[in-house]
Order: C-alpha cells, then sequence, then structure tokens
C-alpha cells in the first residue's frame, strides 16, 4: 500500500457518474406470533430507478428462532416504489405481491422460496442519504398461517446537511482542507447517525475509493444550545455512491471508530480516529468543521419573543455578526 500524500476528495461527481444503488447497514428484529427477535445487523439495497422510482431488495432474509432451527426464507425484492420528499427525508408505503427468490446457496442449501414462491409485502418508510427505517409486513396467513412483521432502523425525526472544511491526516500528514458535506439524521429515540459519504483518500498517483463511513446510535447531550457527543464503536464501511473501480471499505470488515464532536442546527464540528493499523497499519483522523461551536443562533430563534440588543443599548433585529449581545437579559457572545 503506498504512502498517502494526501489530500481529500469526498463526492467527486466530476470523476465519477452518479451511482444507483444505496446500501444501508442497520439492526433488523423480526416479530412472529408475538414474539421479537434479537436485532441482527443487517444489509439492505435501495436502488433508484431511470423512471424515479425506488426498488428496495433484502437478501438472504433467515427467520431466526429462540426455540428452534433458523428458517431460510429467500430473497425480498420490491420495485416501483414511490417516495414523496419532506425536509430532506423521502417517504414511501407500498403493498404488492413480488416473486420470492432463493438465497444464497452459500448460505444455507434449503430456501422457503423453492415453496411459496411469492408473497405480499405490505412496506412503509423513511430515507435519507445515511439511514434507512423501514417495516415490511410479509402475509403468510395463507401457507403458514401468519404475518411476519419486519422492521429495520429507527424512525427518522430529522435530517440536516452540515457543509465545513475537512482535513485528513494519516502519520503526521495532514491533507488541504476541503468543502466537505456531513450527514446527520436524528432519531425519534433521541439517538443520531452521521454519515461522511464517498470518503476518498487521494494522493498525487491515484485515488483510493474508501466508502462510506456511517455512525449509529450516538447519544448527545445538550447545554447551552450545543450537543456534545461522544462515541467509541466498530463499523463496517460500505460502499460509496458513486461508481468506482473497488470500494476498500467493506474489505477492510469492522473498523474501530472513536468520534467526539459538537453540533447545532447550522453547525456541526467533529474528529474521528478510523483504526486500521490491523489492515492499513495507519490511523487515519478525521476533522471536519472547526471545534469553536456555539449555540447563539438557538439561543436567538428561542428567545424569539425577547429584545435583543448590542452592548451600547440598540435593539438588533438578527444576529448576523460575531460580538457581545444583550440576549433575555444575559450576554451572549457570538463567535
Amino acid at each position: 500500500m503506498k504512502k498517502f500524500l494526501l489530500t481529500i476528495a469526498v463526492t467527486m461527481a466530476t470523476l465519477f457518474a452518479t451511482a444507483q444503488t444505496k446500501t444501508y447497514t442497520d439492526n433488523l428484529t423480526v416479530t412472529v406470533n408475538g414474539e421479537t427477535s434479537a436485532p441482527q445487523q443487517t444489509t439492505i439495497n435501495v436502488e433508484k430507478n431511470s423512471d424515479g422510482t425506488y426498488t428496495l431488495s433484502l437478501n438472504n432474509f433467515i427467520l431466526a428462532s429462540d426455540e428452534g432451527d433458523p428458517m431460510p426464507v429467500g430473497n425480498i425484492v420490491v420495485p416501483g416504489i414511490t417516495a414523496t420528499e419532506s425536509n430532506g427525508i423521502k417517504n414511501f408505503a407500498t403493498k404488492q405481491t413480488v416473486p420470492l427468490t432463493e438465497g444464497d446457496p452459500e448460505i444455507a442449501s434449503f430456501w422457503l422460496a423453492s415453496m411459496l414462491k411469492e408473497i405480499t409485502v405490505d412496506l412503509n418508510g423513511k430515507m435519507t442519504d445515511g439511514s434507512l427505517y423501514c417495516i415490511i409486513n410479509i402475509d403468510l396467513t395463507e401457507t403458514m398461517g401468519q404475518v411476519i412483521n419486519v422492521v429495520f432502523g429507527k424512525d427518522i425525526k430529522a435530517a440536516r446537511s452540515y457543509e465545513d472544511e475537512l482535513v485528513v491526516t494519516i502519520n503526521g500528514n495532514s491533507s488541504t482542507p476541503q468543502q466537505t458535506k456531513i450527514n446527520v439524521d436524528e432519531k425519534t429515540d433521541g439517538t443520531y447517525t452521521l454519515s461522511l459519504n464517498n470518503f476518498m483518500l487521494v494522493d498525487t498517483e491515484s485515488t483510493i475509493p474508501v466508502g462510506n463511513i456511517v455512525i449509529h446510535n450516538i447519544a448527545a447531550d445538550e447545554a447551552d444550545g450545543v450537543k456534545s457527543f461522544a462515541v467509541n464503536q466498530k463499523i463496517n464501511i460500505v460502499e460509496g455512491d458513486v461508481e468506482a473501480p473497488f470500494w476498500m471499505g467493506p474489505q477492510l470488515g469492522e473498523v474501530p471508530v472513536e468520534m467526539t464532536g459538537k453540533m447545532t442546527d447550522s453547525k456541526l464540528y467533529c474528529n474521528i480516529e478510523i483504526n486500521m493499523t490491523a489492515t492499513l497499519n495507519q490511523v487515519i483522523n478525521v476533522k471536519f468543521g472547526n471545534e469553536d461551536v456555539t449555540g447563539i443562533e438557538q439561543i436567538a430563534g428561542e428567545q424569539g419573543e425577547q429584545v435583543v440588543f448590542d452592548l451600547t443599548g440598540r435593539r438588533v433585529e438578527a444576529i448576523n455578526a460575531p460580538g457581545i449581545y444583550i440576549v433575555g437579559g444575559k450576554k451572549v457572545l457570538v463567535k
């Protein structure tokens, strides 16, 4: 592996054509007859079709049981899904009868698909660039006398995109800051999902496509309008959303990641340590934004009914410049 003379390329639309398939990895639970399985990390693919509809694929679906042997079901592919977008979140719902095909023979020698042939699915959910949440009800009342409920991911409450400078450091060598986008999805359980898509390492001779870095289950503590967070977990880096000769991330297996950061509705700072010592013998540091994140924009918005003054005593209609202001009778520093 070459020593990188670092720069960073993210969402390189000028170099690669836009791909049509997104890969989502998250927890999946199955409920049958009131019994819910333990969450299992699963992958679902969503392909955008040329007519603007989507095709969702849950491959190698297996019914796990605490009491008996797992039941390999097969590949569930739902085409022609229409979605409406609101506030960065695509909402979708469909009910249709679809073929059920056998999964990979390397995983199981027998698949229920060889008997059922087709199934009726009732599907609804939400998706962003970084998150997918969906509920799939599979009607098997005629064949097995039951409806199987499948839940993937967590419900999405809000989605935000942040743009700022990103710097990558490897072995003490730092890249030139590059304007980059990071997406943060807020889930209904109060956690967050952060996604840095199409992450690539570029030296003077070659481009190394890494993939989508997606970190789930981020808990944040809020103080003075700023949410602070810290996570230490292992993730699987999935293929990016642009065409490339290969994506290195999926070949790395589980990668340890440590991240700290702060965010408001308009600003994000995060420092991500990606430990690749086991595979590439190096730790990659990714720094996004400015650490000096303040919650003044939230204070001004939340105190909308209160009058804001500058230090000369003049009333301020909007806080548009750095300085010290009087908000609700208190001094607030805007940087």
